[in-house]
């Protein structure tokens, strides 16, 4: 939905019509675009997750992303967490779990260019 919201207001701003049948990939070149909104979300979840990984135990945002509910899920399809999420772009970014401990090739591999 984010990348939808964000080509209806390139193609705006071109003023381009959804009948002119003009791909993304060509909008996105006329406005020298090269990354999707979506692409910097995942950048700064990234950022956060090291961020919060670096803190102390006693800090809230890692005691809250660290908590394990002891109740049972509901039946069905497990939900999608934020971690599983952030998981994902590790893969997609060939990140080891182990690498937020350096802050400095944290950030370098979480890097929007990283994702070519």
């Amino acid at each position: 939905m984010v990348e939808s919201l964000e080509m209806d207001f390139l193609r705006r701003a071109c003023r381009i019509s959804r009948m002119e049948h003009i791909r993304n990939e060509e909008i996105r070149q006329r406005t020298r675009r090269i990354y999707t909104s979506t692409d910097n979300i995942e950048s700064r979840q990234l950022l956060w997750y090291g961020h919060v990984k670096r803190m102390g135990g006693e800090r809230w945002p890692k005691r809250a992303m660290e908590y394990r509910p002891q109740s049972r899920r509901k039946r069905g399809r497990p939900t999608t967490t934020w971690l599983d999420g952030v998981d994902q772009y590790m893969r997609d970014r060939a990140i080891n779990q182990e690498e937020w401990q350096n802050r400095a090739i944290w950030r370098s591999k979480c890097g929007m260019w990283q994702k070519l």
